[in-house]
């Protein structure tokens, strides 16, 4: 998704954080491998039936916990507070919640290898009946956007240029309700999240128009942890295996 936090905001924080990285041997050392995420992002992260956080990324990084021979602790945190903050400052091992890897994120955190290429896309009500489509019906449009996200840098770089006008949300519900309502035109989310919202509530919204930006998905480390390596062994294990695949077919709602 997601989600985007302007650097100059947490320099001081991540500066501070970067002699502090973990590294394997302290992870091994307390038996315990702590994920900090934000779940409200289904399939990648969410809470299931019994209250418990469940979604793709929780299974990779379970695998990751499991290669280091420890128990994963899944932690709840706010997207805010999360990236880079709770991973800078030692509150988590690692993060994973649909975070994009970008060039201003990496001059303060390790990332591991792109585990998911996502996109982010329009989403609107179903039989899109306001004719919405990218890039034609831009101008003069209410698009709705997630605060602090990778949707929001990239509409308002790609977006307002264009005449469109942008609505900030801090709850993703929030933008949905709106779209459903028709109080908004479009809302730019991640393309996962359409087809998990067709499979959840079908009949009630759909992708128009082309992607927007395209962008890839990272496990976060604190800067330097040789964790991000670690990760990185175990992505390639899943993949070799065929497990990465089955969670794919598992998690992700497949066109």
């Amino acid at each position: 998704m997601k989600r985007f936090v302007m650097i100059a905001a947490v320099l001081g924080v991540a500066v501070a954080g970067v002699s502090q990285a973990a590294t394997v041997a302290e992870v091994k050392k307390t038996g315990v491998l702590v994920l900090g995420t934000d779940p409200t992002f289904a399939p990648f992260e969410f809470k299931g039936p019994d209250g418990t956080i469940q979604g793709f990324d929780i299974d990779i990084a379970r695998a990751v916990a499991k290669d280091l021979g420890v128990r994963l602790e899944v932690r709840a945190v706010g997207f805010g507070a999360l990236m880079p903050q709770a991973v800078t400052s030692g509150r988590v091992d690692m993060a994973m919640s649909g975070i994009t890897i970008t060039p201003e994120r990496a001059k303060v955190v390790s990332f591991s290898q792109p585990y998911f290429r996502s996109a982010q896309v329009f989403i609107v009500r179903a039989g899109n009946p306001g004719k919405f489509a990218w890039p034609a019906s831009v101008k003069g449009k209410v698009i709705g956007v997630q605060g602090n996200t990778t949707g929001q840098f990239v509409a308002n770089d790609t977006l307002k240029p264009r005449g469109a006008t942008l609505k900030v949300y801090d709850d993703f519900a929030a933008g949905l309700a709106d779209v459903r309502a028709g109080r908004i035109a479009a809302l730019v989310g991640d393309a996962p999240t359409v087809d998990d919202l067709k499979k959840r509530l079908p009949g009630q919204f759909e992708q128009a128009g082309k992607d927007l930006a395209a962008e890839d998905y990272g496990m976060v480390f604190r800067k330097g942890s040789d964790l991000a390596a670690a990760a990185n062994r175990t992505l390639a294990r899943l993949k070799a295996s065929g497990e990465y695949q089955n969670l794919l077919k598992k998690w992700i709602v497949q066109k």
